[in-house]
């Protein structure tokens, strides 16, 4: 986990910057050789892909250590603290 506001941004911006730029030269890449592509350009296409979802995954990293989305985990529910105050109080 990196502990700074600035390296969790910057991490956020490279991801951004990952996503954006492998999912256009796919596009790119695939339009310009879509009936032409040989093996190779499977892969390298699949090199893009790839690094497209590696950009979400550093954004998505970002902002959970920014604290901009809840984790599933620590959001609690009200029937489990109601359910306790009750038992705790005996009624």
């Amino acid at each position: 986990m990196i502990r700074s506001r600035f390296g969790n941004g910057v991490l956020g911006v490279l991801g951004a910057v990952y996503f954006l730029s492998a999912t256009a030269i796919f596009v790119y890449y695939v339009v310009t050789t879509w009936g032409a592509a040989g093996m190779i350009d499977r892969v390298l296409q699949f090199a893009l892909i790839a690094c497209a979802i590696g950009g979400l995954l550093f954004i998505g990293i970002a902002a959970d250590n920014l604290g901009l989305r809840q984790r599933r985990d620590s959001v609690k529910s009200r029937s489990t603290r109601d359910h306790r105050t009750t038992a705790a109080t005996g009624s």
